[in-house]
């Protein structure tokens, strides 16, 4: 393989994580769902459940952090742009602080402050949405 279509490879590293990382957060938010609707019918939620959804955020804000910092370096060493003079640098820029806020209300929710859970819905509601919305804008700049 010659290294032209080495660089063209390695410039889909960074897409290809991030999918896997809004999937990931993606199936996060289906489990918070699951315990607000839980909590809605005045069931107890199950501490399985909980831990399930704590666990996969973790994993989904630790690989999207990844993504976060891949993309300036896919940009630089593979794609010889600029690094934040994207459309979409800018909403992953927006994306990212917004899924820091989600984890960061995340965390103060599981240590029992209850009212973070109103900021914690909207913070991840809005991290998915731009999020997804980077994506999109990301569309153009694949090679």
């Amino acid at each position: 393989m010659d290294e032209a279509m080495t660089l063209r490879l390695l410039a889909f590293v960074h897409p290809a994580w991030m999918v896997a990382s809004l999937s990931m957060a993606v199936w996060t938010a289906r489990l918070g769902l699951a315990i607000r609707r839980e909590r809605i019918l005045g069931r107890p939620v199950g501490k399985s459940l909980r831990e399930r959804h704590l666990r996969s955020g973790r994993r989904a804000i630790g690989m999207i952090a990844v993504g976060f910092v891949l993309g300036p370096i896919s940009m630089a060493l593979f794609r010889e742009q600029a690094w934040f003079e994207s459309f979409h640098a800018i909403l992953g820029l927006i994306a990212f602080g917004l899924f820091a806020w989600t984890g960061w209300s995340g965390r103060a929710l599981a240590r029992g402050n209850r009212e973070a859970r109103d900021i914690h819905r909207i913070a991840a509601a809005s991290s998915l949405a731009a999020g997804l919305l980077s994506a999109i804008a990301g569309f153009i700049l694949l090679p």
